[in-house]
């Protein structure tokens, strides 16, 4: 049932207060839906107050009655600005209940239900809920809010959501009326000390004469003792929980984001609640007369413990000691409450109201009196009884007289104070006596103030910082000694300025430039110490580096290895590893906590802030942020692939190129050289080679030797190609070559694969039937379907053919593999006949050569370019977007994901698009949309769990096949690294629970889950079935596993493409003519072999292009290294080295098993792993 889009068909679990409240609101809608009469309504409540006082559990009757009584008062209720109004004889009302009901449509009796439903328990309205919520769920919730509120603390010094206004201090006088329940704090014996600061709310606060809410927040000092009320105009709020709050910033932002002011958007939520309207009227004041004529609200309420034990709830306000008439909103204002911008017929000063308070202090006290309200605690208060529109029928009682004399100057303007100890106003600073009420989940009205509480603390320590290192104060207590080392690579110098903050616990160093003179600091492999005096900043945090441009130079990146820091009296260092590039894109604060190796959730306040700083600079902030894209530039267009291909970094330029790749995530300038000095090489040699090729075509099959010639190596698995055509020689590479992960066993043959017992004769050798042959498991095969439907392009003029192969193979009692049957289709048929070693020798090389074709383009594309590059991708900037550098899974996973932005960036660059090094090798590409094509059947046909490759190989059931080298090196490297997954989770997670309370983790996932591979469609699962979140250790180790080892499984994806590419009638990347039917049986020959295969100058390319792919560079870092090792604990290390260990053992063991193999398998030693994913 539905009325006015209420769902009243999903109510919480069915327990029998559950039960109860949803045939109540049923009910209630019923009637709404008919709009009912208010005799109607009293029926109905009078009748289930009497259900209501049968329910035996105290609690849900008090609840039941509870609500009963509010409804019913709700009915009748009126504003409490209209109550006082009344009483100074003032003629106004609040029209927002009418305005909503002009708007809508609804009866009085609909109003008050949908009223109703706004504080309810098991009310169907998604903002009400009585389930207890996790402390880490909620503290999410801060966070999410506290991204741009870190940020704004830094750069304007001021709070998020008030951040223009003024700040002035005084003295307090405690005057209690009598009935109050006291703490010692409100008796005190010395004077109280009191700062207050005066604001405006919003982006339209920055001109006083526009319409916005009007903060007082106030600080209360008695000795070492702090009250901070944070109120605001208006006696009740506009939101009261997560859900109300978020609602209302999303409406705000449709109205003060640069060029939005979307009034109608704005209108959607002003009428999705009845409150919204009523209660913004209220709270918004326009162009007032004079902050000290305003009242001053602390909506929500606070716990008071006396000494006797006896608790009570109040709430406080903030009033004119001297009563005059309420500043209250003009009714066409309020009939148009959206438009916020200030009257273009008042001519006072955008500021008006600081200088008016100003000029009154000028002239003597602004005096306020502090009022208080309280109730004794019952236990059996409903959720409704905390909202900030609840009447508590209490009287407001005097409890202190305000006395502000005087302005705060600039420099302790905005929250803090370095000379006399600070100041940063914040709901959770109270004296012993008075606390925050603990929320029960999200949607409780007490989540405000603690979730306040959680964030004045973070943004506080951050506008600290930032005061600190910029105060005017000459302090020169201790002396710091900072030394710095830049990278030793190739252009990591600066000539720019540079300059350092470093944080304490207790405060901060000054901004200190870092210059010794007459010399030339931060050249290419320094390492330079700098000191200076400073104030005491007690223990070292973190610190803030600067990079700025020079007067005198032209901005130049820098590459920083390390800074140590060190406090003169401490004699001990304090390392910050970095290993990173600083240029002008960098966030600002750079902030490196990389000192210390911690969970988020276990770092001090100061630390904990500084780090969400950090990661909210990488992932939210515009100006900073590492962008998702899903853009491909395809020749001279831009397309938008996010419905079939991964996230990836953005590339800030129309061109996205590498060249325009941030720097932080590019190659070393050495390995950039190379790899374009090995391309020019290429190309070079390629021309040539081609212009001799016209004059020297190919005549025999053993002349695509010279093109292997033209591109030396020398390798362990040449002699291959002595024996590059026979059948065993085709079985040992498609189980230990540069695709060996397709081949499974068969239980038995598909019915698109007919091959009979005559296609079969004399070629199985133990005298079964086939049938027999496969029940004994001694049959496995391929099946290419992936490539079916795939477009090819031309070549010359020729349209290029694709073959969607299929092969059986057999393992004869020799246990060498062979092929014995190939089909070129999946239909089959005269067009797609099998083909079998009982064919010519020619028919039978044909049939190999076209599936070795189409398993070049599964090979470069799928198992090389999708899974083992792309697939990474989202992993990578995902973790550079939400993972500190001081948290340990980015430590450990810096080095392995630090250069795959860079290669990937390439590959779409030049390998992918149109013209590129793929479109003019491969069959798939030659001007045809088949490389992409490929590559979202790769994703479709693809899933998380695929990327434990131990399990992949079970489940293609080929653990018990002999000669398959690289399945026994794979599964030892697979639990190799998967020890030390398990070691180093082990080594910084304690329990599950630690992951689950892991903030920068789970957001990781959830970004790579949501941005990563969210956008794509037609797949097997949601977002490959990746998760979104992690619970348990072992799926964090699963994770991780997932990630670090691809990069094993692309040394043997990439790093025998060369090897096995070079000579092209072993792997032809690109095939001429039509694939051979039926009617072609027997009629091949040496000259139609070669007029099929590759010319001279397509097999150039082809093995050019593998010899860039598989080329190792000179500061290719490998798996047992760690030359940028960003742990900085002796125990971390011996995790490492045990894994080490492990390493060096199978590298011997592969050696030792080499050496008895006429052809070896080397691409997995872990010598040859590197460290990442980098080519």
């Amino acid at each position: 049932m539905a009325w006015k889009g209420l769902d009243t068909t999903s109510f919480p679990p069915e327990d029998e207060e559950a039960k109860l409240w949803g045939q109540f609101w049923i009910k209630l809608a019923s009637m709404g839906e008919k709009a009912g009469s208010k005799n109607e309504l009293q029926e109905l409540l009078q009748e289930w107050t009497e259900i209501f006082k049968g329910v035996e559990i105290l609690e849900e009757r008090q609840e039941g009655l509870d609500m009963i009584s509010n409804i019913k008062e709700i009915l009748y209720s009126t504003s409490t600005l209209e109550s006082q109004a009344k009483e100074r004889g003032q003629e106004w009302s609040n029209l927002g209940r009418k305005l909503f009901q002009e708007h809508t449509g609804s009866s009085e009796v609909q109003m008050a239900i949908k009223l109703a439903m706004d504080f309810s328990p098991w009310s169907p309205a998604p903002w009400t809920s009585y389930t207890t919520e996790s402390l880490q769920s909620m503290s999410a919730k801060v966070r999410q809010f506290n991204t741009n509120g870190l940020l704004q603390a830094w750069k304007l010094q001021a709070p998020t959501t008030h951040p223009v206004g003024m700040v002035v201090e005084g003295q307090a006088v405690m005057e209690p009326d009598a009935g109050l329940p006291l703490i010692d704090f409100f008796a005190p014996k010395e004077e109280i000390k009191v700062q207050a600061m005066f604001s405006n709310g919003g982006a339209y606060g920055k001109d006083d004469r526009s319409t916005t809410g009007r903060g007082c927040s106030l600080k209360l000092r008695l000795g070492d003792q702090e009250l901070d009320l944070v109120c605001q105009t208006g006696s009740v709020s506009p939101f009261e929980n997560y859900l109300t709050f978020a609602l209302l910033v999303g409406a705000n932002s449709q109205l003060e984001e640069h060029g939005k002011f979307d009034v109608e958007a704005y209108k959607k939520w002003l009428l999705s609640r009845l409150a919204s309207w009523y209660n913004l009227v209220e709270t918004l004041v326009t162009a007032p007369s004079s902050y000290s004529r305003l009242q001053y609200y602390l909506k929500y309420p606070l716990l008071l413990t006396e000494a006797s034990g006896v608790e009570h709830y109040c709430k406080f306000r903030i009033v004119p000691a001297e009563e005059g008439p309420l500043e209250l909103m003009p009714e066409e204002t309020q009939r148009t409450i959206w438009n916020r911008y200030a009257d273009k017929d008042d001519k006072r000063p955008i500021d008006y109201l600081r200088r008016e308070m100003r000029k009154r202090l000028s002239e003597g006290t602004v005096q306020f009196k502090l009022e208080m309200i309280s109730k004794e605690k019952t236990g059996n208060e409903c959720n409704i009884f905390f909202h900030p529109s609840s009447d508590w029928k209490q009287p407001w009682k005097t409890l202190a007289l305000i006395n502000l004399t005087e302005t705060v100057d600039d420099e302790r303007m905005w929250w803090g104070d370095g000379r006399i100890g600070g100041w940063a106003g914040n709901p959770g600073d109270l004296p012993p006596g008075l606390s925050i009420i603990d929320p029960v989940n999200s949607q409780d009205t007490n989540w405000v103030n603690w979730a306040r509480s959680e964030l004045y603390r973070g943004n506080s320590s951050i506008r600290n910082v930032r005061m600190f290192a910029e105060s005017k104060e000459n302090v020169k207590d201790v002396k710091y000694i900072v030394t710095v080392t830049t990278s030793d690579i190739k252009y990591s110098g600066t000539d720019d300025n540079v300059s350092i903050i470093i944080a304490g616990d207790k405060a901060a160093t000054n901004r200190q430039y870092l210059d010794t003179k007459l010399y030339n600091d931060f050249e290419r492999g320094d390492t330079t110490e700098y000191s200076f005096l400073d104030r005491e900043i007690g223990n070292i945090e973190y610190i803030i580096m600067k990079k700025e441009d020079s007067k005198l130079t032209i901005e130049s990146e820098w590459c920083i290895e390390k800074v140590v820091v060190r406090k003169d009296k401490s004699g001990y260092d304090i390392k910050f590893p970095f290993f990173q590039w600083v240029n002008n894109a960098s966030p600002d604060p750079l902030i490196i906590a990389s000192n210390q190796t911690c969970l988020p959730q276990n770092e001090s306040e100061i630390r904990s802030s500084a780090r969400l700083l950090e990661t909210s600079l990488s992932s939210h902030w515009e100006e900073t942020k590492f962008k998702w894209s899903y853009d491909l530039k395809t020749g001279d267009n831009i397309e938008d692939v996010r419905e079939h291909q991964p996230g990836f970094l953005k590339v800030h330029s129309e061109e996205k190129t590498y060249d325009e790749l941030d720097s932080r995530f590019q190659w070393a300038p050495e390995h950039y050289s190379e790899y374009k000095n090995l391309r020019r090489t290429l190309a070079m040699t390629g021309i040539t080679s081609t212009i001799k090729g016209l004059f020297d075509p190919i005549n025999t099959i053993e002349e695509y030797k010279d093109v292997v010639e033209e591109i030396p190596e020398e390798s362990a698995e040449a002699a291959w190609m002595d024996n590059w055509d026979s059948d065993e020689e085709f079985g040992r590479q498609t189980m230990n070559g540069m695709n060996p992960v397709n081949l499974h066993r068969i239980k038995e043959l598909p019915e698109k694969f007919p091959v009979t017992e005559a296609h079969m004769e004399g070629i199985l050798q133990r005298g079964l039937t086939l049938q027999e042959e496969i029940e004994k498991g001694n049959m496995y095969m391929i099946d290419l379907k992936i490539l079916e439907g795939v477009s090819t392009g031309t070549y010359e003029d020729q349209k290029l053919f694709l073959a969607v192969s299929m092969v059986l193979f057999y393992l004869p009692p020799n246990e060498k593999l062979i092929p014995v049957a190939i089909q070129l289709g999946q239909l089959p048929g005269t067009d797609f006949p099998i083909w079998t070693p009982n064919d010519t020798r020619e028919d039978w090389l044909l049939a190999k050569f076209w599936f070795r074709n189409a398993d070049a383009q599964v090979s470069q594309l799928v198992t090389h370019l999708a899974q083992s590059h792309f697939i990474l991708e989202p992993f990578a900037v995902g973790m550079f977007r939400s993972l500190s550098l001081a948290h340990p899974i980015h430590k450990l996973m810096k080095e392995s994901l630090k250069s795959l932005i860079a290669i990937d960036t390439k590959a779409r660059e030049v390998l992918i698009t149109p013209g590129g090094v793929g479109d003019v090798s491969l069959t798939v590409g030659h001007g045809s949309n088949g490389i992409i094509e490929t590559l979202t059947k790769a994703y479709q046909n693809y899933s998380y769990k695929g990327m434990n490759y131990k399990n992949d190989l079970v489940q293609r059931d080929v653990m018990e096949l002999p000669g398959y080298h690289h399945r026994d090196d794979s599964i030892k490297l697979w639990d190799a690294t998967l020890s030390y997954m398990q070691d180093m989770v082990n080594h910084f997670y304690d329990s599950d629970s630690d992951v689950i309370e892991d903030w920068e983790v789970q957001a990781w996932v959830k970004d790579v889950f949501n941005n990563g591979f969210g956008k794509m469609k037609n797949l097997q699962q949601a977002s490959l079935g990746v998760p979104s979140s992690l619970a348990t250790k072992a799926e964090l180790v699963e994770y991780l596993q997932s990630i670090f080892y691809t990069t094993v499984r692309h040394s043997f994806a990439n790093f025998y493409s060369f090897e096995y590419t070079r000579f092209a009638p072993n792997s032809p990347t690109v095939l001429r003519g039509k694939l051979p039917r039926e009617e072609d049986r027997g009629l091949a020959t040496m000259e139609t072999l070669l007029a099929s295969l590759p010319t001279k100058k397509q097999a150039y390319v082809a093995a050019a292009t593998g010899k860039v792919l598989a080329n190792r560079a000179s500061d290719e870092v490998y798996l047992r290294e760690t030359p940028n090792w960003m742990f900085l604990k002796e125990e971390t290390r011996k995790v490492f080295e045990k894994f080490v260990a492990k390493l060096d053992k199978i590298e011997e063991e592969i050696k030792s098993r080499n050496k008895e193999l006429d052809i070896p398998y080397t691409v997995l030693q872990p010598s040859r792993i590197p460290s990442g994913v980098s080519a």
